[in-house]
């Protein structure tokens, strides 16, 4: 389980849900890594709290766990306020997760909508629905964690799938480098900026879409000034690196 501690001014977490199981102890990292043969469930990825990063809602990590289709209430199974929401389905087939309204329709908020063997991903949910529909063609593990307990983006990173990533620098360019898929097939790649300073949800106004390909990408995208959460979409290996910023590097 990832450690943190709460200050004075931390909200306390929610109240105790049903059907969830605590996240276990400390475990070593590797909850991402590229595609076939990875173990499941997936060792739980060691972190600590980002230091300084108010989006979101302190609670204590907790799993779902399921075989096949299942409906999730809202109520039951999640936090009010944004979190993580990391997953990972077992071998081959396909693996959703959709939101669905009060009338059980289906809404356009796709968390996850993959064909990748071993998927693993993360996610923030950019709205709280009444149920979550999780389509899936074998054993899935979904992990519920702070925001902040996402990975933050420094340096040169790698990945597999999809990622939720925190960024608090100054605006900056990234260069992405998008693999493609298993057996060279092409897939899609897309990344979404959320601007997160002073905010309580992820508003409309205050995204904006830096990348959308459906091919084996690599290029530069521009990156404003932190605290921003990043939602990162791939069907496949990625890099991403964060460069020296203009004004320091001339």
């Amino acid at each position: 389980m990832g450690h943190f501690s709460k200050t004075p001014d931390s909200p306390a977490g929610p109240e105790p849900l049903t059907g969830v199981t605590k996240v276990p102890g400390q475990t070593p990292p590797g909850w991402k890594g590229a595609g076939a043969g990875l173990s499941f469930p997936p060792p739980d990825r060691s972190y600590s709290l980002l230091e300084g990063w108010e989006f979101g809602p302190f609670f204590e990590p907790y799993t779902i766990e399921g075989n096949g289709p299942r409906m999730l209430p809202w109520g039951d199974h999640f936090p009010d306020g944004p979190f993580l929401l990391e997953a990972a389905h077992q071998g081959d087939g396909h693996f959703s997760i959709l939101a669905h309204t009060e009338l059980d329709a289906p809404i356009p908020d796709l968390y996850f909508n993959v064909l990748l063997r071993d998927f693993r991903g993360s996610t923030v949910p950019q709205k709280r629905r009444p149920k979550l529909k999780v389509s899936a063609s074998n054993a899935w593990i979904l992990r519920v964690k702070p925001v902040a307990a996402a990975r933050r983006l420094t340096g040169t990173m790698t990945g597999y799938g999809h990622e939720a990533l925190l960024y608090t620098g100054p605006a900056t360019d990234l260069r992405v480098r998008f693999r493609g898929r298993e057996a060279g097939r092409h897939g899609h790649v897309g990344l979404w900026c959320h601007e997160v300073g002073g905010e309580t949800e992820l508003r409309e106004e205050r995204r904006s879409l830096l990348l959308n390909e459906t091919s084996k990408a690599k290029c530069t995208v521009r990156l404003p000034e932190g605290p921003l959460l990043l939602r990162f979409n791939a069907e496949g290996d990625w890099t991403l690196t964060v460069e020296e910023p203009r004004s320091q590097s001339r």
